[in-house]
């Protein structure tokens, strides 16, 4: 730069020899930069960095970080600051060129740090790619999604996930190194405890996880073999029979059953996982809470099977009692009390509407004994009050029914009495007031004529 300089003062003024130096660096300089600021961006866009990073970041299509363009700027000003310094110290400004030669000569330092962490992310994302596609094509061949979608029925993929999850342990394995290359140990320090207690943890961590796959698959074999069975038994015939399918909303007993089997294995399976752990302050009373559950079980079948064997036998015994009163006539009454002309309320007969009533009875009854059962007092307490209040309802519909019926014998005997007959018979009483009244001399004339008639004959005879 200096001979460049010397060179023109021969023919110029030494500033204006200088200032053109000082320009001719920074265009030239700005030329460099570009250029190798476009290549840059160019091997970029080819690799598709951006769309890698947006996928990485999990962005919207189309709207990822341009750190295409981003890193063809800082390539492209670090390049420029060179001939910048150059430039201000052609000019002699040493004052200005003095901090950007110190950012400069910092960042050279850094770059074989930089240049280091950079390979090793490379590397780390080239295994973490690797191990990914191994990990996802291992479970695509053995089937694993498939099969997991037989059993459970959801379509939810498992290899992508663990492929995921993989190449992002890679990357948690390869952070400290990273951050030892760049020198950042304040950071390291606590990155680094960090994976070693998730690395001291993590055998821990495959042994639950283990133990819940294995048992969710021994459980879900359990539920298809108990609800196959159950169903060819002729268990769900016979929750036909009873009337107790119509009532499961579309979902056959087996099947019900099934599921309370899978269940029932799957909570000790789930216990012996959290044991797995070795997180005390988090498992025990998680275990707690799954011990109870455990040891209340019985007891929830024991209620199940009061409200269950009730329910049969309360439907044997209705049939019956609806039988015996449709034959003693009770199916009449809605008739007799003038509530319609069939002996049908609604689409059902009262003997129906009674047995459907005591139906509710009994099973608010076995309600109640099932959740002394289980010891669900607030249950019990809350049943009692609405058994109270449906033997008041009936009692109040008993009332009005007897007000009905006594409603319709005045209107029977309203109805008999008519207005018209009143008015005649009015009529025919004060006709026979006026006759004996009005009538009385012409009565004693002809009276007297028929007791001279009467003497007559006496004496002819």
């Amino acid at each position: 730069m200096e001979g460049i300089v010397n060179t023109l003062s021969q023919y110029m003024g030494a500033g204006l020899a200088r200032l053109i130096a000082a320009v001719l660096a920074l265009l030239v300089g700005w030329l460099i930069a570009a250029l190798v600021a476009g290549v840059v961006k160019a091997l970029l866009k080819r690799v598709q960095l951006d769309k890698r990073v947006a996928k990485w970041t999990e962005s919207p299509e189309g709207k990822g970080y341009p750190v295409e363009e981003w890193t063809g700027k800082l390539i492209f000003w670090f390049i420029f600051l060179f001939f910048v310094v150059g430039a201000l110290e052609v000019l002699n400004f040493t004052q200005l060129a003095a901090p950007i030669n110190n950012l400069l000569a910092t960042v050279t330092a850094w770059l074989p740090a930089l240049l280091g962490a950079g390979i090793l992310a490379l590397i780390a994302h080239v295994v973490g790619t690797v191990l990914r596609k191994l990990t996802v094509g291992l479970l695509e061949r053995r089937k694993v999604d498939e099969r997991l979608a037989e059993s459970s029925g959801s379509k939810a993929s498992v290899g992508k996930p663990l492929g995921d999850a993989v190449y992002y342990l890679v990357w948690l394995l390869f952070l400290p190194a990273i951050l030892g290359t760049v020198g950042l140990q304040g950071l390291l320090v606590p990155v680094q405890n960090m994976i070693d207690q998730f690395l001291s943890f993590l055998p821990y961590l495959a042994a639950a996880v283990i133990l819940l796959i294995v048992g969710w698959f021994v459980a879900r074999i359990v539920q298809r073999i108990v609800a196959g069975f159950l169903a060819s038994a002729g268990v769900d015939a016979f929750a036909e029979r009873v009337g107790i399918a119509k009532y499961m909303g579309g979902t056959t007993v087996s099947t019900l059953l099934g599921l309370i089997v899978f269940i029932l294995i799957l909570i000790p399976v789930i216990t012996a996982a959290l044991d797995a752990l070795n997180l005390d302050s988090l498992t025990a009373p998680l275990t707690a809470m799954m011990n109870e559950v455990i040891t209340a079980i019985p007891n929830y079948v024991a209620a199940a099977a009061l409200l269950v064997i009730t329910f049969v036998l309360a439907r044997w015994f209705i049939g019956i009692l609806v039988e015996i009163l449709t034959g003693v006539g009770v199916n009449s009454i809605p008739r007799a009390l003038g509530i319609g002309e069939s002996d049908t309320i609604g689409k059902r007969t009262l003997a129906q509407w009674i047995g459907d009533l005591v139906l509710v009875v009994v099973m608010m009854l076995a309600a109640v004994q099932a959740a002394q059962i289980i010891g669900w007092t607030a249950v019990t307490l809350a049943i009692g009050a609405l058994g109270t209040q449906i033997v008041l309802i009936v009692f109040g519909l008993v009332i009005i029914a007897i007000g009905v019926y006594l409603g319709n014998l005045a209107a029977k005997f309203i109805n008999g009495t008519t207005m018209p007959n009143l008015f005649f018979g009015a009529i025919a009483v004060a006709v026979a007031l006026a006759f004996g009244l009005g009538g009385r001399e012409t009565a004693s004339k002809r009276i007297a004529a028929w007791s001279e008639s009467l003497a007559k004959d006496e004496k002819t005879s």
